[in-house]
């Protein structure tokens, strides 16, 4: 080897690049670290607002154990074609024979034909403004006034609606002409229609001749008398009734009763019933007793709830063969105790186990309603009482990890959190500051190196030259 060739070879080019990167890699370990331990932090206080949701559905259901109407009543009819009833917690048990002789009804009433619906209804020809009077039973009278504007059989129908009368007017083609049908919004005998007529506009109606005759705007009037059945017996009756104005009429154990609607509420105590129908067969039985789906839905509630709160620790503190994002710590630890025991404990001398509620070799809590019944035909309020107690003592418990202990938690791992997120920042910093030294320093030495080659290929040529002149 020629000594011109020995120098060349021993100066070279750096990658810069590569070599700043690979050098880099290990000035950010600490960096990575700081990373895995912030996603460490933050994979915990997401278990922690997991552990928070479920504790605060746990403790809905476990105020919903304290509800007043925790047992209702419940109401029940042995043919409901005839009537429906309900039952608040106010009832009282009890068995009732109720036969409906007639549902009450509210009045029809409807007009002599009209060629169409646009036919002209009063003669305005003398009096070019005059006036119907509608009133419902005892309720306010309407005045409406009917002029050129509203002189036909639809325009009356509108102004009547309008005046918000107690009666809904409409216009029907029976097949032989345009008639105008009231019908009373109310039912009972005390709801019956007048419909007085002022054709002279002097403020004084049923004018004997002119405004009860059956001709002009008086063909709408009616006043009419009734018998007991509610069927028209005299009075003016230019318009005919359809459909009787009567009181709903029944027998409860016997005792003969009237209303003037169908939803009745004030008959027996704390019980609605709504009329449907009137039979003309025997009675039926009404039936009052107390329900306990309401209890036994709202236990069932807080069984799933408790039964998630327990299965959500176990996931987060793990197990002999897997390892939780919250393994060893205290807090869970505590919870679970204290769950198990408040539902072992007595309570006024009762447990849950007495209501059908008990654990099994899992510690997941389970509901037997054939027990909880047992329990409830020995003393519907000792069980209510019961579990009116231990909701109590749950709620203040859970109250306090909803409201501090979890909070708490969370706020340190926060912190926590807040530090490390700095410490990346700053050392990101620092990393950026040494990445770009260590890229200024190869540059410039690889600046020389370059140098260097250019002279040893001088220093080459200069060599093999004077090699060259020797021979």
């Amino acid at each position: 080897m020629s000594t011109t060739s020995s120098i060349s070879s021993t100066i070279g080019s750096i990658d810069t690049t590569t070599l700043v990167s690979q050098l880099m890699e290990v000035q950010k370990q600490p960096l990575t670290a700081l990373k895995e331990k912030e996603a460490d932090y933050q994979a915990k206080l997401s278990a922690y607002g997991t552990l928070l949701s479920a504790i605060t559905s746990l403790k809905s259901t476990v105020t919903n154990l304290k509800d007043s109407d925790l047992l209702g009543m419940s109401a029940t009819v042995s043919d409901s074609q005839y009537f429906t009833a309900t039952a608040s917690s106010s009832a009282k048990a009890g068995t009732y024979s109720i036969k409906v002789t007639n549902i009450a009804t509210s009045q029809n009433i409807y007009s002599t034909t009209f060629s169409d619906e646009n036919s002209e209804v009063a003669d305005l020809t003398t009096y070019a403004t005059q006036k119907i009077k509608i009133q419902v039973g005892t309720d306010e009278a309407k005045e409406i006034t009917i002029d050129s504007s509203n002189n036909t059989l639809s325009g009356i129908k509108d102004a009547i609606n309008d005046a918000d009368a107690g009666v809904t007017a409409s216009v029907i083609n029976d097949g032989t002409g345009y008639r105008l049908l009231l019908s009373v919004d109310s039912t009972g005998a005390s709801n019956r229609v007048t419909v007085m007529v002022d054709e002279d506009n002097n403020g004084t109606y049923e004018e004997a001749g002119s405004e009860t005759d059956t001709t002009g705007l008086s063909r709408l009037a009616f006043n009419a008398t009734y018998d007991d059945e509610g069927n028209v017996t005299g009075g003016v009756a230019n318009m005919t009734q359809s459909q009787a104005s009567l009181d709903a009429s029944l027998t409860v154990n016997g005792l003969a009763v009237t209303r003037s609607g169908n939803t009745i509420s004030d008959l027996i105590s704390g019980v609605t019933l709504t009329l449907i129908e009137g039979s003309e067969g025997s009675s039926v039985s009404l039936s009052v007793s107390t329900d306990s789906s309401t209890l036994k839905s709202k236990l069932s509630s807080f069984v799933s709830a408790y039964n998630q709160v327990q299965s959500t620790i176990k996931a987060l503190r793990g197990t002999q063969d897997s390892t939780g994002i919250l393994q060893g710590n205290s807090t869970l630890l505590g919870l679970y105790n204290i769950l198990r025991d408040s539902t072992t404990i007595k309570y006024d001398d009762l447990t849950l186990a007495g209501l059908g509620v008990t654990h099994d070799k899992d510690g997941v809590l389970g509901l037997d309603t054939s027990t909880l019944d047992s329990a409830l035909s020995n003393s519907e309020t000792d069980v209510t009482e019961m579990l009116d107690s231990m909701a109590s003592s749950m709620e203040t418990t859970l109250s306090d990890y909803i409201n501090t202990i979890i909070p708490t938690g969370k706020e340190g791992y926060q912190r926590q959190i807040k530090s490390i997120q700095q410490d990346e920042e700053d050392m990101e910093k620092r990393l950026e500051l040494t990445e770009t030294a260590l890229t200024k320093k190869y540059t410039a030495l690889n600046t020389m190196l370059n140098e260097l080659q250019n002279t040893s290929s001088y220093l080459e040529m200069q060599m093999d030259a004077l090699s060259n002149l020797n021979k």
